[in-house]
């Protein structure tokens, strides 16, 4: 859902429940409504202000609440960053290695592109604010910091995988893999009318098997 169109509908969502006498459910519900409505809203504003640029002041604006308000859900602006990038990460990093034994297999690295672009395509705006604010200044490095133990363990046991199919440089062929998924991603985020999310899944997967499979 286009996340102008989700921000109009959380605030609508959250002036229904004003007037209505309020279960733990019903408060709940509208606590989690607000603190998604808060990172929504931030993530637009970084993408397009820059993280620096943007204050808690206009996230609570644009959101149409309180800066209290926006105060009781975060410290600041900088654990909505950190929030809104642990899940965009987590959203993928979910589907790999699903049973968490340490080894991939072949099912287990269909499923993790299938996935990867299933959620891309649910949300492709989201992705490509999120895309924009990584890139911005100091934060791909911080990202790197902040996930960089779980990123080497996902890539051992890709390149575990690949030596496994008979690849002779698993560490190169994972590197081509992972770039190739990372454009993939970026064409359905930027020009998703180039090629349909579904072709282009099963091109690259096809791509990344033909690349590790089989090597002599």
């Amino acid at each position: 859902m286009d996340i102008t169109i989700k921000l109009h509908l959380t605030k609508r969502s959250i002036k229904n429940y004003n007037d209505m006498p309020r279960s733990q459910e019903q408060f709940d519900k509208i606590r989690k409504q607000k603190k998604q409505l808060i990172m929504d809203t931030a993530l637009e504003l970084f993408a397009e202000k820059g993280f620096h640029a943007t204050s808690m002041n206009q996230i609570a604006g644009k959101a149409s609440i309180s800066k209290g308000l926006a105060y009781n859900y975060f410290e600041g602006k900088q654990q909505i960053l950190d929030e809104i990038i642990k899940t965009g990460i987590d959203s993928i990093y979910t589907h790999f290695d699903l049973n968490r034994d340490g080894v991939l297999t072949e099912e287990e690295f269909k499923y993790f592109i299938k996935k990867s672009f299933q959620v891309v395509k649910a949300n492709p705006r989201f992705w490509k604010l999120f895309s924009a604010l990584i890139m911005q200044s100091g934060l791909a490095e911080s990202v790197r910091k902040q996930y960089g133990e779980t990123s080497q363990s996902i890539m051992r046991i890709l390149q575990q995988f690949i030596a496994s199919k008979g690849s002779k440089d698993p560490e190169s062929d994972s590197l081509i893999i992972s770039s190739m998924l990372k454009g993939a991603i970026l064409l359905i985020i930027t020009v998703p009318d180039y090629l349909s999310a579904e072709k282009l899944e099963e091109k690259i997967t096809e791509a990344c098997l033909r690349l590790i499979d089989n090597k002599n």
